[in-house]
């Protein structure tokens, strides 16, 4: 509790004042709940934000995003997907937390509307004798495929790589990796449709 308070002492002043007003989480109409200072600890605590968004505090959520304020006296509300790894992940939600309060605590438009916000993640199209990419694949989904069996899976492509995946985190992470952009691809109702949009 402590450190959730050293935190909220550095936030926005507009947002401390809040928050000495709020008696409870509030609920916005489109889903989205804003804490009050009692559910800071445990919500900034389950989502492990201190290891991952260092001088950060979650202070909202609405499904898998998260909302946060940096803690250094102002700026942006911003938000991320609760699976996000770091600063490179955070959008803006709102100029200042005032401007947030005042509209409403409205959301941000998805972040990408042509994709789901989670899916099945399948890889395909990797050549036979690319085990050195699917190593890739495997390292850039963090999934645990044992390495012996990386050629079997490569003469049995689609082939799941991740439940309930986040396509469009996975998509920025793309930007870096451009190798795999042409092998990663998301399940839909139309089938497997590309990750990586400007394939």
């Amino acid at each position: 509790m402590e450190m959730i308070e050293q935190l909220v002492a550095r936030t926005d002043p507009a947002y401390q004042r809040w928050l000495g007003e709020a008696t409870d989480d509030v609920v916005t109409a489109a889903g989205a709940v804003v804490y009050r200072r009692e559910s800071l600890p445990e919500r900034n605590t389950t989502y492990g934000v201190g290891e991952w968004l260092a001088g950060y505090l979650m202070i909202g959520q609405e499904g898998d995003r998260g909302f946060f304020l940096r803690c250094d006296g102002g700026g942006p509300v911003f938000w991320a997907d609760l699976g996000g790894l770091g600063e490179a992940d955070l959008e803006i939600a709102a100029p200042a937390f005032e401007a947030w309060r005042s509209s409403g605590f409205a959301l941000p438009p998805d972040p990408v509307p042509d994709m789901p916000l989670t899916a099945d993640v399948y890889v395909d199209r990797i050549p036979l004798d690319g085990v050195a990419l699917l190593m890739r694949a495997r390292k850039l989904l963090g999934a645990d495929w044992p390495v012996g069996e990386l050629r079997s899976m490569l003469a049995v492509q689609p082939f799941l790589a991740a439940r309930s995946a986040h396509p469009y985190a996975l998509r920025r992470e793309l930007e870096s990796v451009p190798e795999l952009r042409h092998h990663l691809f998301y399940s839909s109702d139309a089938g497997l449709e590309a990750v990586w949009a400007k394939c």
